[in-house]
């Protein structure tokens, strides 16, 4: 499980250089990186342990998220079927790294359980540096993070690949990841694991939102979109008319076109093709919802 002397002190001194050699400008592992040594304060050999959450704390997070662990639940255990006698564990988290949720083999726990991945750890950025867990949540966005592209020296025995799940607001709200610490996970078959958790995020996402409007049509965009399926409450005919409708489809749609832009990264061309309508009728949207104010993380 654990690292020897010599090969955290090659980690620690490649951390350095990539900081040093100022990387983080083309690559995003290096970004991270500098992130977590000078913004966060981190250093690659810190013996620190994992932060983990009281009882009644850990209860606390699940409850304001209840909505989302019962969707998630029982399509973590379908991923958990197809990944779990590799060795890797399944992990649900908040938006801040706390692990809600892990599926693991009853043979693989103890080993798990060391590394730090247990209910209530929290595994954010500014916690464990980079990770698949804590980097996902930062940059929102599906990440992999294979074993030594990890910041701190104690994990770079581990793969960790994360996806983030979006609430119906646009707004990350957890993150789901598959991690394994088997030395003979290779770089391959940890991009077919990267993909797989990706899908299943964009499951989860799209079962949440259809349970947070269990009472309105569901829209399914036309077209195919690699960050998920473009869902609208409400029908295509009311969204390109502008008609006014009641207030619960009104969010809804509002929040389909934030979710667009979050998942495009500010690409306006490509969330409009997301939602399956034309760059000129998008922008209505945006102007209608007032989407492009002070203050609203979308470009103005």
């Amino acid at each position: 499980m654990h690292r020897s002397a010599k090969s955290e002190k090659r980690h620690f001194e490649k951390v350095c250089d990539a900081i040093v050699a100022k990387s983080a400008a083309h690559s995003a592992i290096a970004a991270s990186w500098r992130r977590s040594m000078l913004h966060y304060g981190l250093t690659p050999d810190q013996r620190q342990t994992t932060d983990r959450l009281t009882a009644a704390e850990l209860r606390e997070v699940k409850q304001s998220l209840d909505l989302l662990m019962r969707v998630a639940k029982p399509v973590m255990q379908h991923l958990f079927r197809t990944v779990g006698l590799s060795g890797c564990c399944v992990i649900l988290t908040d938006p801040n790294g706390i692990i809600l949720h892990r599926l693991s083999n009853g043979d693989d726990d103890t080993a798990f359980n060391e590394w730090g991945l247990r209910s209530g750890a929290v595994w954010s950025e500014a916690n464990q540096g980079t990770n698949g867990i804590g980097t996902c949540a930062v940059e929102e966005r599906p990440v992999l993070i294979h074993k030594d592209q990890h910041f701190r020296s104690t994990n770079i025995g581990m793969t960790c690949t994360g996806a983030p799940i979006f609430d119906i607001k646009g707004k990350i709200m957890a993150v789901l990841d598959v991690s394994s610490a088997r030395d003979d996970l290779g770089l391959d078959f940890a991009q077919v694991l990267a993909s797989l958790v990706a899908n299943t995020a964009n499951r989860i996402e799209a079962d949440h939102f259809k349970a947070s409007f269990s009472n309105a049509q569901i829209v399914v965009a036309d077209g195919y979109c690699p960050n998920g399926t473009p869902l609208l409450a409400s029908d295509r005919a009311d969204l390109l008319a502008g008609t006014e409708r009641p207030a619960g489809l009104k969010d809804a749609e509002r929040s389909a076109v934030r979710a667009a832009v979050a998942r495009a990264r500010g690409n306006m061309s490509a969330a409009a093709r997301e939602l399956g309508v034309s760059r000129a009728t998008f922008y209505r949207l945006l102007k209608k919802h007032s989407l492009n104010g002070v203050g609203d993380p979308l470009p103005r």
